[in-house]
């Protein structure tokens, strides 16, 4: 079998290589294929045709005639169909699809659209206008665009979207030019305005001014004492991801600020936010329109580097704001990193009886801190023995809350993922690139959920997401394995094991089309999920112990509701797991991903002849796997509920839930 799939892809890659593609512009009576509805970058394509071969070789051509994709999908009745999803990056235009064998191939083209921006905002305009005065000046920066916000710099570098955002009049009191440049989501950014000020201010007289010069000389003014300038970090704060709701930036003009410096020369400077500039910031995004999105404040610390910061905010304050709105979120932004604090993950009551006080004697504390460079070392030498590398700085995020003489912290979110971000100075490849937790103690790796957006000035943020605290660091990995070369989950297998999701057999074989357990299966999807092992909470199956492999990883998934056991109260973890079963956990990760799964349909099993044989307790989370594209039948009218998986479908089934749940791109 291997033999035969690899002549036939070396002939169709003969043809492909030496014919033109207008060649094949008349198709074979062998093969049809169906037409395919135009994808925008990032969508899925779906290839699906009849052909009276046993399996057919599928090449999909970019317009520049490089590959885009390529497959060896049986067919089964008569029937073939494969599917993939485009890269974000794709460039727009006409692809070929070429399927068949040898000579005997049908064409067909589908265009790859790029969206085109209606119109551009209309450049920001600076009042007063640009020149020269003699005192102090307010500047307020507007656009005629409405609904577009405004970013700017005050040190004349250029502004992208992740500058400063204006939200209130800018004090110039030395000269000073600032550029500003308007955004609106479906537009075109505005051109870049710029305006230098110039405050010429007269110098006071130091010794009395009325004293008149003597026989006619002119006086010598004394100068005003030029004060030392004092060194201030680059303020480069990171953001979160775009938003439709408009962020509140939090007034921190009354801010208390005090720094220490430990005895490793480590300084952590406390910022503690005034009460009622937050609760001002957090009304005002709490009334405003915010086209149903989250409401947002911002709060900004320009840190130095390497400089630890921690937010100081009042829990009452918080508090009285999760009453009108607990999805509010306070994103605090260091220049190291952002944390996307939403109040619903606070139970204030609790917290109030844990520390013996009321709410208004409570603070909360979240910190934000790059390692210590001897920690990092050590994160740096644990990585390249897994033959990755770091990429950047490990970051470590914490949350707080003091009263009472006593200190809690909050680190289980339960199934609300908390937005952090970070951005690395080098454009990187998501398909190698993963961010991982990092356990100081055994030195070991694990994934955590992460997006990776190639910024405009050749940076990377880094949106990653997980339902605690701890250190965190991005690696880059390439992985693959020696029985994989020609199989058609090769490039799914490569990203999940790239990404420490999922794991060989051995070193170098991944045994893809071997079966695969209960207990493995919920080690990939608690692993895929980043969720921490617990074997305590395996407790209650009767066959699972505790010095069992596989009892953290059972015990992490029946905590998160992923898996249930049986009414004899076993696990069965060493049975082969079948489809139906599969996609019961499945339907149930959506959910513990902070997803919601489509509503349940007789619709979506209605394809399938031997719907009647998907047990009662399995046909709602089958039926929502299949509407989510998460699991598809094993031809395009069989489901086979009972059908044991194999480790590559096992491997298929997680990306696209990794990919729904937006945890990797």
């Amino acid at each position: 079998m291997k033999l035969r799939k690899l002549s036939l892809m070396l002939i169709l890659a003969l043809c492909l290589s030496l014919v033109p593609v207008a060649a094949f512009a008349s198709s074979s009576s062998a093969i049809t294929l169906k037409t395919i509805a135009d994808t925008p970058p990032g969508g899925s394509v779906l290839i699906s045709g009849d052909s009276t071969f046993n399996e057919v070789i599928i090449k999909v051509l970019r317009p520049g005639n490089s590959t885009a994709y390529y497959d060896i999908t049986p067919v089964t009745d008569g029937h073939f169909s494969s599917s993939f999803t485009l890269s974000s990056t794709e460039t727009g235009g006409a692809y070929t699809v070429v399927a068949g064998q040898a000579n005997q191939v049908a064409t067909t083209t589908f265009n790859v659209t790029t969206p085109t921006l209606p119109s551009t905002v209309i450049t920001p305009v600076f009042s007063p206008a640009a020149g020269t005065y003699s005192t102090a000046q307010s500047i307020t920066i507007t656009t005629a665009t409405a609904g577009a916000t405004i970013r700017y710099t005050i040190d004349g570098s250029t502004p992208t979207v992740q500058s400063a955002l204006f939200t209130g009049a800018i004090s110039v009191t030395t000269t000073q030019t600032i550029k500003a440049i308007a955004i609106k989501t479906d537009m075109n950014n505005s051109a870049i305005a710029t305006a230098l000020y110039t405050i010429s201010t007269v110098i006071p007289c130091v010794t009395s001014c009325d004293t008149p010069p003597i026989d006619g000389a002119t006086p010598t003014p004394t100068p005003t004492p030029t004060p030392t300038p004092t060194a201030t970090p680059n303020g480069n704060p990171v953001t979160p991801p775009n938003s439709l709701a408009t962020p509140v930036a939090v007034d921190t003009s009354k801010n208390v600020v005090k720094s220490v410096t430990d005895a490793n020369g480590k300084v952590t400077t406390t910022v503690t936010q005034d009460d009622t500039a937050l609760a001002t910031a957090l009304d005002k995004a709490f009334k405003q329109d915010n086209h149903g999105d989250d409401p947002i404040v911002t709060l900004t610390f320009n840190n130095a580097k390497g400089e630890a910061v921690v937010f100081n905010l009042s829990s009452s304050v918080l508090a009285a704001a999760a009453l009108n709105s607990p999805n509010t979120i306070v994103s605090l932004q260091t220049n190291d990193g952002e944390y996307s604090l939403p109040l619903s993950i606070i139970d204030f009551a609790a917290l109030a009886q844990s520390l013996g006080t009321t709410g208004d004697k409570i603070s909360i504390q979240v910190n934000i801190s790059t390692v210590a460079n001897d920690v990092n070392a050590k994160i740096k030498s644990d990585a390249t023995g897994i033959t990755t590398s770091q990429l950047g700085t490990a970051i470590e995020f914490s949350i707080t809350a003091t009263g009472n003489g006593k200190t809690i912290e909050l680190n289980n979110f339960g199934t609300t993922y908390v937005d952090r971000n970070i951005v690395l100075t080098i454009p990187v490849d998501d398909t190698h690139a993963t961010v991982v937790l990092y356990d100081p103690i055994t030195g070991e790796f694990s994934f955590v959920p992460a997006l990776f957006e190639k910024l405009a000035d050749g940076t990377t943020k880094v949106t990653f997401k997980r339902n605690g605290n701890s250190i965190y660091t991005a690696l880059s990995s390439t992985k693959t394995f020696t029985d994989i070369n020609k199989h058609w989950a090769k490039t799914d297998i490569e990203l999940l094991a790239s990404k420490l999701v999922v794991k060989g057999a051995t070193d170098t074989t991944f045994a893809p089309d071997s079966s695969i357990t209960r207990a493995e299966f919920a080690a990939l999807l608690v692993r895929s999920l980043g969720l921490t092992a617990d074997a305590a909470s395996a407790a209650s199956f009767k066959d699972v112990k505790a010095g069992d492999w596989f009892a953290g990883a059972v015990g992490a998934a029946a905590k998160a509701k992923l898996v249930s056991g049986f009414e004899d109260k076993s696990f069965k973890p060493n049975n082969t797991i079948t489809r139906q079963e599969m996609a019961v956990m499945v339907a149930r990760a959506i959910s513990a991903a902070g997803k919601k799964p489509a509503a349940s349909s007789s619709d979506a099993l209605a394809k399938f002849t031997d719907k009647a044989s998907i047990g009662s307790w399995a046909q709602v989370a089958v039926a929502q796997s299949v509407d989510a594209k998460i699991i598809s039948g094993m031809t395009a009218t069989t489901f086979v509920p009972t059908a044991n998986a194999s480790r590559a479908q096992a491997v298929v089934m997680l990306k696209r839930l990794l990919q729904f749940a937006e945890f990797v791109n």
